[in-house]
């Protein structure tokens, strides 16, 4: 039974220790080291001391959330929101051809509320190999993940008003998003149209009917520019959200367009260049990138990224991510 507490006071919340922040931090802890345990048990290999300058390839989607540094001689350079492109090409190189990293993302939220956070760990996976055995991978970490903290945190859990119990061995359902958009128009949203992007209120009505659960194959126009496109339906990209009760959308992930001459022409008509040369960039960013796939033999591969804070929102069964983090950071609230 879902216990909500009151988010701490702005000015205090990371310097206190109350028995609830200890619980978090036990909780992360045993998190970590059980989603750590999936990735080494199947042949990843750990990236460490990944960038956190970066340049705008280091964006996820969006890229006015996009924190700016000051580089040297007046040079523009961010705080990353992903480390996925810079991974991705070690697939290609690793004999595994799978990787694992840790990072802080950073995101310029507008807002400081239940769902949003400035900085959050990112739990980033690649590997050669598709869509359905990526799903497969994502849904291990979670659940190695979730296995740890019921094994060794059942009171912790309890302060939060969960049972450890609900926690084992989690399966996730699969619906595609055509799929999705049919139910929410049959149940509580006649108004959603096919690609229309679904929001945290629609994320949550398929998790209150359907539980722990990924949404494939979204629209094209609404995901990251490298994303492959299906090769029945070329209108939806081979991609899914994690979406988690409580906390809904909580990884991303698809497969990458590895064809060189596709990606530039993906690039050229997507959104986000748009916002690059909004903001003063330019298409040659992205460069290195695109030269990587014309000069290389790219095989399929495909990746995600697993927001911690908001799986540890759901192991919490808290409504608002501000009581699920070690340390708050958002618009209102830093060291």
């Amino acid at each position: 039974m879902e216990q909500t507490l009151a988010p701490a006071k702005v000015q205090n919340y990371n310097l206190t220790v109350t028995p609830q922040r200890v619980a978090v931090i036990k909780v992360w802890d045993a998190m970590l080291r059980g989603a750590r345990q999936y990735v080494e048990a199947n042949g990843f290999m750990g990236v460490h001391n990944m960038p956190h300058i970066v340049g705008v390839t280091g964006a996820c989607e969006n890229t006015d959330t996009l924190f700016t540094l000051d580089w040297y001689d007046g040079e523009k350079m961010f705080l990353p929101q992903s480390n996925q492109l810079y991974i991705e090409m070690l697939t290609q190189a690793i004999p595994s051809g799978r990787v694992y990293g840790e990072m802080m993302s950073f995101r310029k939220e507008a807002k400081a509320d239940n769902r949003r956070l400035a900085q959050f760990q990112l739990f980033e996976i690649e590997h050669l190999g598709d869509l359905d055995e990526l799903l497969g991978h994502i849904g291990g970490v979670v659940r190695s993940a979730a296995n740890k903290v019921a094994e060794e945190c059942a009171a912790e859990l309890a302060l939060f008003g969960r049972d450890a119990k609900d926690l084992v061995d989690l399966t996730f359902k699969r619906i595609t998003y055509t799929e999705a958009v049919e139910v929410l128009q049959g149940d509580k949203f006649p108004e959603l149209q096919w690609g229309d992007d679904l929001e945290a209120r629609h994320e949550g009505r398929l998790t209150e009917l359907m539980g722990p659960m990924f949404v494939t194959h979204y629209p094209e126009e609404i995901k990251f520019f490298n994303m492959r496109n299906n090769d029945e339906d070329p209108r939806v990209v081979n991609s899914s959200d994690l979406l988690l009760p409580l906390a809904g959308e909580s990884a991303g992930s698809a497969e990458r367009e590895f064809d060189g001459d596709k990606l530039r022409e993906k690039l050229d008509k997507s959104s986000m260049l748009e916002g690059l040369l909004r903001q003063g960039m330019k298409r040659e960013d992205f460069d290195w990138y695109l030269d990587f796939h014309k000069d290389h033999e790219v095989k399929l591969h495909s990746g995600a990224g697993i927001g911690l804070a908001r799986v540890a929102q759901f192991i919490l069964g808290q409504t608002d991510i501000r009581n699920c983090v070690p340390f708050l950071i958002n618009r209102d609230n830093a060291i």
